[in-house]
């Protein structure tokens, strides 16, 4: 019984904190100055998207492929990772 009581009185008291506000700025909102939210570069997301593609490409190929990758299909994926890493996608 004390835990159901205990348990009716702290959810009323989380309940009244102020949760933060994500502000148009992109800063937390709440009645200060704001704490300022860290953001991806976009070349960080496209190399991101890059390597996805490529490991997706891959398992296309290894199930076309029986399960284990041809040489040369092992190669194009090397080469092609090897070009998003240097910066090319």
């Amino acid at each position: 019984m004390r835990m159901l009581v205990w348990a009716g009185l702290a959810i009323p008291m989380l309940l009244a904190c102020p949760a933060p506000v994500l502000a148009a700025g992109g800063t937390t909102g709440g009645g200060g100055a704001g704490i300022t939210l860290p953001s991806i570069p976009i070349h960080g997301m496209q190399r991101h998207n890059a390597i996805v593609a490529v490991r997706a490409e891959g398992l296309k190929l290894q199930a076309e492929d029986g399960g284990t990758l041809t040489d040369a299909h092992r190669a194009y994926l090397q080469a092609k990772l090897n070009a998003v890493l240097a910066g090319n996608y």
